[in-house]
């Protein structure tokens, strides 16, 4: 009996092993590629960033990018080495001289420089907020954490840890000798979250990043280089992370009464309008004919329906999907788009919703939907499915008790498998 047990589970290995797998999006939330869908600075805001390495066995070297919101232009990037079982931690500050940079004491952040296409063997210890500094002065941006490749075989040292600098020396190593990458060195091991927090108001909120499974990076990433989903540094296509996104009808519920809050982000990962959308499928991504020098390219229209919590509703605000007016002023024109829920009437527009009447209920955020046409494997994703490739949350703010507390949670959304 145990002869047979251990020939289906040697089977079964073999199975999964031959098998090539799709990137998706892992409801378990550890994966090889993370989506920070929104970070706050500037104001008195700062957000800390937490990435986690699930292995107990072997460290993890990861890149770690940070978007403008309006273009997703790269305002900084660093590398981080991650031994078994361990947590990176790194805080998106305002520095005094109203700049935007990354603090990070974690053994993890070392401040390495590029010895060619390769990262140095050697670095620095920590990021310091006026060194690993933003380009842009944003107040809010979205980060993507790509796994750059697994280092395995490093023994622990005498305390049991795994030395950071031996892992940079590995990494270094294996792209001067151009080793190559293959979907085996990208463990699904990364999970990862950012808080946001305000001791000004003592405002906090958390949130847990977007894992994507089997995005299989290929190229060693360097400090500097631009790492983008249409740079083809993957075995997955920027398509098919659009079709592992892919959702529609998403519900944001909403709170304005007396002493509430609520908000609404949409955040677009592969939009990229910096370099044009390059490889989206997405139509409403694409610039106009002649738009290339615009800032923040094509807005993408959106709809809202607004209800009450008795099954009143207000009317679709704005657009009600393509094809719309050019000039329709309900749509969102940037990357990270963060829209405010206010009591009363008036005219809505990008960043701001009127309810009317209604002071609790919710709202279906419509995208405006185009259909996937690709699709990782058969029977795989949102394949043939309309929607829109979005990272879709809401934040509330409640301080009726006396107290301020704060949520921010992904919207539910419809995400429907292709069935053949």
């Amino acid at each position: 009996m145990m002869v047979k047990k251990s020939l289906a589970v040697a089977l079964g290995a073999m199975l999964v092993a031959g098998s090539a797998a799709a990137v998706e999006v892992n409801p378990g939330a550890k994966g090889d590629l993370l989506i920070a869908p929104l970070f706050m600075t500037k104001g008195g805001w700062q957000s800390e960033f937490k990435v986690i390495n699930t292995s107990v066995t072997d460290s993890a070297v990861a890149k770690v990018v940070f978007h403008a919101p309006g273009r997703s232009d790269e305002v900084l990037d660093f590398l981080i080495f991650l031994s078994p079982g361990d947590v990176w931690t790194g805080s998106v500050v305002e520095n005094a001289d109203g700049s935007v940079g990354v603090s990070s004491t974690d053994a993890s952040s070392i401040t390495v420089a590029n010895s060619g296409a390769c990262p140095a063997a050697t670095g620095t210890p920590g990021f310091n907020p006026m060194q690993a500094k933003f380009t842009l002065p944003v107040a809010t941006g979205y980060a993507n954490i790509f796994q750059a490749r697994m280092i395995r075989g490093i023994a622990p040292e005498a305390d049991g840890t795994v030395s950071k600098a031996k892992i940079l020396a590995a990494y270094s190593a294996a792209c001067v000798a151009n080793t190559p990458i293959t979907a085996a060195d990208t463990d699904n091991v990364l999970t990862g979250s950012v808080t946001m927090s305000n001791p000004l108001n003592g405002n906090k909120l958390s949130l847990g990043m977007t894992a994507l499974a089997n995005y299989d990076n290929l190229a060693y990433l360097s400090v500097g280089g631009l790492t983008s989903f249409a740079t083809n540094i993957a075995n997955s296509s920027k398509q098919q992370v659009e079709d592992a996104l892919w959702s529609s009808n998403y519900t944001v519920p909403y709170n304005v009464s007396a002493g509430n809050a609520s908000y609404a982000t949409v955040t677009f990962p592969t939009k990229e309008t910096f370099n044009l959308s390059a490889g989206s499928q997405y139509a409403p991504f694409f610039p106009a004919v002649n738009n290339v020098a615009a800032d923040i390219g094509t807005a993408v229209p959106v709809g809202y329906d607004i209800r009450d919590e008795e099954e009143h509703k207000v009317g679709t605000v704005g657009c009600s999907f393509s094809p719309c007016r050019p000039d329709q002023t309900v749509s969102l024109p940037r990357e990270v788009n963060v829209i405010a829920f206010v009591p009363g009437s008036g005219s809505s527009n990008a960043g701001l919703v009127y309810t009317s009447g209604f002071s609790k209920g919710w709202a279906n955020v419509a995208i405006a939907t185009d259909v996937s046409d690709t699709r990782s494997t058969v029977n795989y994703n949102n394949f043939g499915q309309a929607g829109s490739p979005a990272l879709v949350t809401y934040i509330h703010w409640d301080v009726t008790g006396g107290s301020l507390q704060g949520t921010w949670q992904y919207a539910a959304k419809t995400a429907t498998p292709a069935a053949n």
